[in-house]
């Protein structure tokens, strides 16, 4: 999969703008707040339907506007494909294929491929179950339809039991008449989505592995384990018959979304007990990791989007980076001049929202 094209209107910083891009390395460079990350982080939006900065989509609209949009054109190994979305002030969004609206943002996702990397998913290692979930739930929902399905559902039922648990002391009629309709549901998804991660996990543990080995020399070996709560029917039975717990609690204290992934380094949490080199290195295998199974389920490489990686990692590291992206597309940012040096490919200079090809 090679990106081509990205055009930008009203996005951020970026007034108008149109970047091309070539199939192996390009470099955005520039200062900081100039636009590099939004660069990438548009073309992320069309991969993954959100950002990976922000819940909020009207902070796409740029100062003062009606309206966001970003467009891109890429080639797959079918045909050359182009998508769209637009954010409008009133909260609404629109996106398109190939000129073609389409109605669900399910049938958006995945079109496109990217893995995103930057410094903060360090916190992947580093911080709570949630960073770990959503790294599971980015990587899946672009190369599987079924999954990105059953997330959904889930999360919509989520939100839905949640809002009759808090509302429980006024109306406990309504919660006692949906109570069974919810937790079949939300057992059902749950066993879905847990099986789909436990497998992704133990694809990725033995390719985590081998790429720290490489990157590190050997010697330390990182470990990935699915840790998920129940199975459908013992949630189901937590559901039905735990609920009271539940409403002192004031909200669902099972399911999926309690779900994580435990990560080790020689045998000990690597939250805890790996230095910040080694849980760098375990994130950067993490993110490698991501793109290479994404090859494995769909037939091609993603497109690469590193946003600040490289001054986060020390020389060896970065060569090792680099080196891993040979024959794929990269998109990297960049504040460093003197480490254009070391990269081939195209250079965009990035200043205050413009862009320019300078080599």
């Amino acid at each position: 999969m090679v990106l081509k094209e990205v055009s930008y209107t009203n996005f951020r910083n970026i007034g108008r703008a149109e970047l091309s891009f070539e199939p192996g390395v390009n470099v955005l460079y520039g200062e900081n707040a100039q636009g590099k990350t939004n660069a990438l982080e548009g073309i992320y939006l069309c991969a993954q339907g959100r950002s990976h900065r922000t819940a909020h989509e009207k902070d796409y609209i740029g100062y003062g506007q009606d309206f966001a949009k970003v467009g891109l054109i890429f080639e797959d190994r079918v045909r050359r494909q182009e998508l769209e979305l637009r954010y409008l002030a009133n909260g609404r969004k629109y996106c398109k294929k190939n000129g073609l609206p389409l109605r669900k943002m399910s049938e958006f996702i995945g079109n496109f491929r990217a893995v995103i990397f930057c410094p903060e998913h360090l916190a992947i290692v580093k911080e709570g179950p949630g960073e770990r979930r959503n790294y599971l739930d980015a990587a899946l929902c672009q190369t599987d339809a079924r999954y990105l399905s059953e997330l959904q559902d889930y999360a919509l039922a989520l939100r839905q039991r949640n809002a009759l648990i808090a509302g429980w002391a006024q109306d406990q009629r309504l919660f006692a008449e949906t109570q069974e309709f919810f937790a079949r549901q939300m057992a059902k998804s749950s066993a879905i989505l847990s099986q789909k991660r436990a497998e992704y996990v133990e694809k990725a543990d033995r390719i985590v592995s081998e790429i720290f080995a490489d990157m590190t020399g050997g010697g330390e070996r990182p470990q990935l384990r699915y840790r998920k709560q129940c199975t459908e029917e013992e949630l189901l039975k937590l559901y039905l018959n735990d609920w009271q717990k539940e409403i002192r609690a004031g909200t669902s204290l099972y399911g999926v979304h309690k779900d994580d992934i435990e990560i080790l380094l020689n045998d000990r949490p690597a939250r805890v007990f790996a230095s910040q080199g080694q849980q760098k290195s375990i994130a950067v295998a993490l993110k490698l990791t991501e793109g290479l199974l994404s090859k494995e389920k769909t037939g091609e490489y993603p497109v690469f989007l590193l946003d600040d990686v490289l001054s986060e990692l020390d020389a060896k590291r970065q060569q090792f980076v680099l080196g891993g992206l040979e024959n794929k597309q990269v998109i990297i940012t960049c504040c460093d001049r003197s480490a254009l040096k070391n990269m081939k490919g195209r250079v965009i200079l990035v200043e205050n929202g413009r862009y320019q090809t300078v080599r």
